[in-house]
C-alpha cells in the first residue's frame, strides 16, 4: 500500500502535469502507466504529488522528459 495522503497535500491532474511539463495529457497517462512518472490512480484517474513531482524532476528519471519535450519544441520551431 502506497503512503497515505494527508489533509494538505497537493494533489496535480494530469491536465496540469501535462502544462507543467510541456507536453500532452496522453503522453502523461502513457507515462504514469508505464511508471516514468510517480503516480497513483484513483478510479480511473491519474493524480500526482507535487511535492514527488517535484523530486522526480530534479532525479536522472526525468532526463527522458526533457529529453523528449526539448525534441518536440525544435520540431515546433519553438
Amino acid at each position: 500500500m502506497g503512503k497515505l495522503l494527508s489533509n494538505s497535500e497537493m494533489l496535480l491532474t494530469t491536465a496540469a502535469v501535462a502544462k507543467w511539463l510541456g507536453i500532452s495529457t496522453r503522453a502523461v497517462c502513457l507515462w504514469a502507466e508505464c511508471r516514468e512518472l510517480p503516480a497513483m490512480k484513483i478510479g480511473r484517474q491519474w493524480r500526482f504529488r507535487q511535492d514527488e513531482m517535484q523530486e522526480w524532476l530534479q532525479s536522472a528519471r526525468a532526463e527522458k522528459v526533457k529529453n523528449y519535450t526539448s525534441i518536440g519544441r525544435a520540431a515546433a520551431g519553438v
